[in-house]
């Protein structure tokens, strides 16, 4: 068995689930790739680790033809910049900066409207728990932080309000190739949901070209069959309560995962973290994270979301609307269920 591995530069940005599953996506490869030995020659893995939309990304190729693979990783790598341009915040010349500063985009490419009208249907489905227009609430707890970061309790009720009467989901109009917000001032963050749809993508791709067990991770995971040698894919998750420790993993073959929790990124000196509640319009905390497992990465994505936010006992009937998902959460307390 041999393994290549393609490097990038270090993000200098991380995402909530990228910094929850950082430990848990490196502990997959070798837990995946365990006993691979014992078979003989094999055909090599092939990796690569970068960065997408801010965060780690990383790509696990199985192929006989390792030329063949690096040439995929190449092409794949293309494809995470050309969707970079797409649903960037950290790019002022990505689309979706581009619409949360006119308010409107006349052009939309269709991967834009596909990830705004999944996001509209998740936030249906959850009561509004998940909702892509959350961003001027980040803008208003950035700016408030970075102003006065001795008021650790966070912005003033009367901001708050402010910021949340520019948080509604029903009010960004998508056409075909149009969108548009009905409120001046509206933003969208697609964090919650485009990570996802970038790995559903990539992983899409390589399955047309013949990559039948593979791991892709570009924000969240997704197994592409399972272990080369047989059996699924071991994710390790880390402990909640204890960011150096791995106490949980799940087990994805054909399927996908994803992290929501808000340990990951809080802002300096306060316990408050930027998984905001469209109710409240502050951190959401009624759980400490939740891992769903989908079958596919853009759903996983934004149920994960819409969980954390609406609590336990949203779960069972969000789960219920689609079919082939499952959740693990952990409670306030450390339990999990």
């Amino acid at each position: 068995m041999s393994e290549t591995s393609i490097s990038q530069n270090a993000p200098s940005k991380w995402s909530r689930r990228q910094t929850i599953k950082v430990l848990a996506a490196t502990l997959a490869l070798p837990l995946g790739i365990a006993g691979i030995s014992r078979l003989g020659e094999q055909p090599s893995f092939q990796t690569w680790h970068g960065e997408s939309l801010g965060g780690p990304a990383s790509l696990t190729l199985w192929n006989p033809n390792a030329a063949f693979a690096r040439s995929t990783i190449a092409r794949m790598r293309s494809e995470v910049e050309r969707l970079e341009l797409v649903f960037s915040l950290f790019r002022h010349d990505s689309e979706l900066s581009r619409l949360n500063q006119d308010g409107r985009l006349a052009t939309a490419s269709p991967d834009l409207v596909a990830v705004l009208e999944a996001a509209r249907d998740i936030a249906a489905a959850s009561n509004g728990a998940f909702d892509p227009t959350v961003q001027p609430l980040w803008r208003l707890y950035s700016e408030h932080f970075r102003n006065q970061p001795n008021a650790i309790s966070g912005p003033s009720a009367l901001a708050i309000d402010g910021a949340r009467s520019l948080v509604d989901y029903r009010q960004i109009e998508i056409g075909p190739r149009q969108v548009r917000f009905a409120r001046p001032g509206m933003a969208v963050t697609l964090n919650g949901i485009a990570q996802g749809y970038i790995t559903d993508r990539i992983a899409d791709l390589l399955q047309q070209e013949g990559f039948d067990n593979s791991m892709v991770d570009v924000g969240e995971t997704r197994a592409i069959g399972g272990r080369p040698e047989g059996g699924a894919w071991t994710i390790g998750l880390k402990n909640p309560l204890n960011a150096l420790e791995v106490n949980r993993t799940i087990a994805i073959s054909n399927e996908a995962m994803a992290v929501s929790g808000g340990y990951g990124q809080h802002f300096p000196g306060s316990d408050l973290h930027h998984i905001f509640d469209p109710a409240s319009g502050r951190s959401a905390k009624r759980l400490l994270d939740v891992s769903v497992v989908a079958p596919r990465a853009m759903l996983a994505d934004g149920l994960s979301t819409a969980i954390f936010v609406s609590g336990e006992g949203a779960k069972a009937s969000l789960l219920a609307l689609y079919p082939n998902t499952r959740a693990v959460l952990t409670r306030r307390d450390g339990t999990t269920a």
